[in-house]
Parts: C-alpha cells; sequence; structure tokens
C-alpha cells in the first residue's frame, strides 16, 4: 500500500489534509453532535500558544502532545478561567508525551488525578473558545 498525503489511515503518521475532507469531517461532527449555541465547536490558538506549546515539549524532553477534552465547571471559578463565558464550555488541555522504549508516547503526568503526583509538570489550556468567540458565518452562496 503506498502512502499519501491523503491517507487518514497511515498508523501514527498526521498530516495535511484537502480543504473538503477538513469540511467532511466537521460537518460529519456537527451533524452528529450538533452545534447547539452552548456547546464548543472550534478552539483557537494563536501562533504565540503554539510556540508556547513547543517550548513545553522542548522543556519536559517530549516527543509531542497528547490533546484531551476538558470542561471548565460550571458552578465553581477556577484559577486562571480566561473568560467568565468559560463556564461550562469544553476546553483542550494539551499535555506533552514522552517516547518511551517500546514506541509508545507516554503523557508527561496523567491526565487524571493520581496518589503520588507531584504537580510540577505542565501542559497548556486557554485557547480561543467558539462560542463566544466565533468568527462570523460564511455569507450564503448564491444560486
Amino acid at each position: 500500500m503506498t502512502s499519501s498525503t491523503n491517507d487518514l489511515s497511515a498508523a501514527g503518521a498526521g498530516s495535511a489534509i484537502p480543504e473538503d475532507v477538513a469540511q467532511q469531517l466537521i460537518n460529519t461532527y456537527k451533524t452528529e453532535e450538533g452545534w447547539t449555541s452552548d456547546k464548543t465547536r472550534a478552539i483557537w490558538f494563536s501562533q504565540t500558544d503554539l510556540t508556547t506549546i513547543q517550548s513545553l515539549v522542548n522543556d519536559a524532553g517530549g516527543d509531542g502532545v497528547r490533546i484531551y477534552f476538558g470542561k471548565y465547571p460550571s458552578d465553581v471559578d477556577i484559577p486562571g478561567m480566561p473568560d467568565p463565558a468559560y463556564k461550562g464550555k469544553i476546553t483542550l488541555i494539551v499535555i506533552p508525551t514522552l517516547a518511551a522504549a517500546d514506541g509508545s508516547h507516554q503523557d508527561l503526568f496523567s491526565p487524571l488525578p493520581t496518589v503520588g503526583g507531584n504537580g510540577t509538570a505542565q501542559a497548556y489550556n486557554h485557547g480561543e473558545l467558539c462560542p463566544p468567540n466565533c468568527p462570523p458565518p460564511p455569507p450564503p452562496i448564491q444560486s
């Protein structure tokens, strides 16, 4: 089997995908999961954010990142919550990974609370959520 940039099944390999494939994947999510006004549908990261994430990986001696879904509590302010409108919204948590001897990618720390964790590793959060910060919808298609 030959691999192409459109081969989404390539084990462990990410790739650029064409616009129509990206749109199909997003539309499938929208159709199956719904885009209600209170549900996070996108998260924006600036170039500076991406540089900071890269620094976290480098500083940890990592080989990549694993991205977890998280959710801001609806009833509690957490330290560093960027916007009160984020309460109850989905977010992304980026955790650096380390290469293991068997070729797997191990999280720098467990994504869930564990006994004995020292709490000194860092993850990344605070992308800009949509909603509330969404781009305007595209104009209607004229026929």
